[in-house]
């Protein structure tokens, strides 16, 4: 397509009806839309036409500003809504506020919509953060509304909505700083240290002892903030540990850190062979570095979990009390009401596209509802007057009103995530099974080394406090505890790299030894969007023909099935009308067409036709004289998913099973294809937990890989849960590990990679475990000096290291 064809604004492509142009410079660029058009002139008079230099990736049509915005966004400037999403003005007047932004594409959309706030008046400061999509604005309320601000954005084709982060977010945010800043600390004194260390590992300072407590006394001060400031958790935790009479790694770990401190400071101050400042820093900085993946990860649930929230709309249009139970509801009287203020009775007025944030029951009109965040299924479901409709749900076709039955933790999106809480209790208790085998290893390396101490002051009371000390660090658990961490992250880092994010700290032990694989269909296995598979012509007209007309009668259909269609067409057909759950029907050049089911586009016909029922969605089009033709769609597959499957079952050698809550062939169909023998169909989410639960008691260790909110309970359920790129928000906040890149492949590179984690965490803790057995009676016999024995315990540490980072190799495209 040539330059001239496509949108100076937008890149996209422009319509041959529509000849549009912005004048720049004195010449004319086409445009795709009058939104476009206005946004290119809003830009280039505002002098910010740098934006199109440094733009990389394409960009969205803006949409016109409607009523309802308009509406919605004055509402913010309510004295008690500004309040709870913003700061309380000061002294000058000024509030602050984070925004989530819609359309930021690429560093040059920052860059425009940072410039254009902030010229506009009583804004104090607007910065935009391009990972997370969210802006922090300081502005006067009485000079410019903060409704005005978030027209003034939605102009330039950028959306605002006020963001409000949790507290479990605030909390843990506040927490990954303090951990940074301490990881820093730890960093350096670690480096500094070891650079004061090698002159006096190989003794290049015998010959001026001098230099040798200059160099004690600057590695104490290096390490002085380490102690103090770094390794603090480890203490605090270690005394509470004591406190309850619990004995975890921290115990020995922090003995160990303050023993060789204590001791190197005594050394220091007294003399004596050698000092471990630089041990003392090194063990604090790779512990930390563990907690603070950890901690990240912690940090991107509670994200996932606020932007959940975030996505219920905050207003809804609620319609004054019906005084008669039958008469007609006047929707002109709808009002824009904050979600917050809805009571249950309430009667809500939701428009076609609208997503329904409550429970609720149809009292007045007829449309088909999207519950695919609910179960599984895309394709919409007709609901009219007495039917209910649940909350996360989409209205599709036509206005519906509702009467509220359920808010908030009584609505249906509660109910699911009180039965993922109850999966979640009954989950195997694994880490509970590692904290007593810990406790078990640590008494046995404290009662070692008390036993050592005492025999030799018995023995010999000057070598004694350097014996137990020897013990105490060459039997220090850091080899051992980085035995997992160290694999486990490097693995995780490469993972991630891949395009799979591990969320929760279990996730590759369990990856590495399942043995049975669960998909859900819609959505996992497939692409979750209908496609054309064929067409079967029964008219005078060409193929090209028909799907344009069958576009034109679509037009602006929200359905799923219209949006297969609509790529086809010209041109919109006159007098178009939707039949909830049928069909459409329209008029082109004089002539009623009818595109729907079968029954519905035949109806008028006179005489029934004959069709052959295939594997398919089939969509009929006819007018009044003659079926034109027969449209077979189906959802496809992923790409990835055939090559996906067959290294899962016949190189990983797993077990798979699709469980759906679709109820046509199609689920044969695929499963079929990829090879699955285990399928389920029409599988509610408590129907497909207990079928998971079912083979867990067989034996299996079950991974669940799913998208919807329907997946959510077995995927809690599984001992596993893999959320989809395209999984709703509360999926992936539940879910062990998420897919990014939507690559099915992906996840059987993660299966290999996790069962190369655990052959390597494997090798790493029996070295870890040899290495005690063997330097442990010759420490105790005072074979080994304590710089000896943290010598060792470097090298340990590093040998496990070194053999974890050979996980660090990434999938191949």
């Amino acid at each position: 397509m040539s330059e001239a064809e496509k949108c100076y604004h937008c890149s996209n492509p422009v319509p041959a009806a529509i000849n549009l142009h912005v004048n720049v410079g004195g010449e004319d660029y086409a445009v795709c839309c009058r939104g476009c058009q206005a946004v290119a002139n809003l830009i280039h008079n505002d002098g910010l036409q740098q934006f199109y230099r440094f733009r990389d990736k394409r960009l969205e049509a803006p949409e016109p500003i409607s009523s309802l915005d308009r509406s919605k966004y004055a509402l913010y400037d309510r004295d008690d809504v500004l309040s709870s999403i913003a700061t309380q003005p000061g002294s000058d007047g000024k509030r602050t506020l984070s925004l989530s932004l819609e359309g930021i594409t690429c560093a040059a959309c920052v860059w425009l919509v940072e410039q254009f706030v902030r010229k506009l008046p009583g804004v104090d400061e607007f910065w935009v953060n391009l990972s997370n999509h969210r802006a922090t604005l300081t502005w006067n309320q009485n000079a410019t509304p903060l409704s005005d601000v978030l027209l003034q954005l939605q102009s330039i084709g950028f959306r605002g909505y006020p963001f409000s982060a949790t507290e479990e977010e605030k909390r843990l945010a506040d927490e990954q700083k303090s951990m940074l800043v301490r990881l820093g600390i730890a960093g350096i004194g670690m480096m500094q240290n070891m650079m004061l260390a090698v002159p006096m590992y190989f003794g290049l300072l015998q010959d001026t002892p001098e230099y040798v407590d200059l160099f004690r006394f600057i590695s104490l001060i290096v390490a002085m903030p380490v102690i103090l400031y770094s390794a603090r958790p480890f203490f605090n935790a270690a005394l509470r540990d004591i406190r309850l009479r619990h004995l975890t790694m921290d115990v020995p770990v922090s003995l160990a850190i303050g023993g060789a401190f204590a001791a190197s400071v005594w050394i220091t101050f007294r003399g004596g062979p050698e000092v471990y400042f630089d041990s003392v820093c090194m063990f604090t900085f790779f512990l930390l570095l563990g907690r603070y993946l950890e901690s990240r990860a912690r940090m991107s649930a509670a994200q996932s979990n606020a932007r959940l929230k975030q996505k219920a709309p905050q207003f809804v249009d609620l319609l004054p009390s019906q005084g008669e139970q039958n008469s007609q509801i006047d929707l002109t009287k709808a009002q824009l009401t904050p979600l917050r203020d809805i009571r249950v009775g309430d009667l809500i007025l939701f428009k076609a596209g609208d997503l329904i944030p409550v429970d609720g029951e149809i009292v007045q009109g007829e449309s088909s509802v999207n519950e695919a965040a609910l179960t599984g299924e895309f394709m919409p479901r007709p609901r009219c007057a007495g039917d209910a409709v649940l909350s996360g749900s989409v209205n599709i076709d036509n206005t519906l009103v509702v009467r509220v039955t359920a808010l908030d933790q009584d609505s249906h999106l509660s109910t699911i995530n009180r039965l993922v809480e109850r999966a979640l209790q009954e989950r195997p208790q694994l880490s509970a099974m590692a904290d007593r085998v810990a406790s078990y290893f640590v008494a046995g390396v404290l009662l070692t080394a008390a036993i050592v101490g005492v025999i030799w002051w018995r023995i010999d009371p000057a070598h004694a406090f350097a014996i137990t000390l020897s013990v105490l660090v060459v039997t220090c658990p850091c080899a051992l505890s980085l035995a997992t961490p160290t694999a486990l992250t490097t693995a995780t880092t490469a993972l991630r790299q891949s395009g799979l994010i591990i969320t929760r700290g279990h996730a590759l032990e369990t990856l590495a030894r399942a043995s049975r694989v669960v998909f859900d269909k819609t959505g996992t296995l497939t692409q979750g969007e209908l496609s054309l598979v064929k067409t079967d012509n029964r008219s005078r007209y060409s193929d090209a023909e028909l799907l344009a007309l069958a576009g034109s009668l679509e037009w602006d259909n929200p359905h799923p099935i219209a949006k297969v269609f609509q790529d086809y067409a010209q041109g919109p057909a006159e007098q178009i009308r939707n039949h909830t759950g049928q069909g459409v029907e329209g008029m082109r050049d004089a002539t009623v067409y009818r595109l729907g089911n079968l029954k519905f586009a035949t109806e008028k016909l006179p005489e029934s036709q004959m069709v052959t029922p295939e594997n398919y969605q089939t969509v009929a089009l006819a007018n009044d004289q003659q079926l034109l033709a027969l449209f077979y769609l189906t959802d496809s597959l992923r790409p990835s998913a055939k090559e996906a499957l067959w290294q899962l079952q016949q190189e990983q050698g797993l077990r798979t099973a699709i469980l759906s809550g679709d109820s046509s062939a199609a689920v044969e169909t695929i499963a079929s294809e990829l090879a699955v023998t285990d399928i389920e169909k029409s599988c509610s989410p408590e129907g497909k937990l207990e079928r998971v639960k079912q083979w867990q008691k067989e034996g299996d260790t079950v991974v669940m890989v799913g998208d919807g909110v329907n997946d959510v309970p077995v995927m809690a359920g599984a001992h596993l849960a893999v959320a989809m790129n395209n999984a709703t928000d509360l999926t992936q906040v539940r879910a062990d590990a998420v897919i990014l890149n939507g690559d099915l492949r992906t996840f059987a590179f993660g299966v290999k990679k996790a069962r190369d984690a655990y052959r390597i965490i494997r090798q790493n803790l029996s070295w870890a475990v040899c290495y005690n057995l063997l330097a442990l009676p010759l420490a105790a016999a005072g074979y080994v000096p304590p710089y000896a024995a943290a010598i060792g315990m470097s090298v340990s540490s590093l040998i496990v290291v070194l053999n974890a980072l050979r996980l660090s190799g990434v999938q191949k495209p």
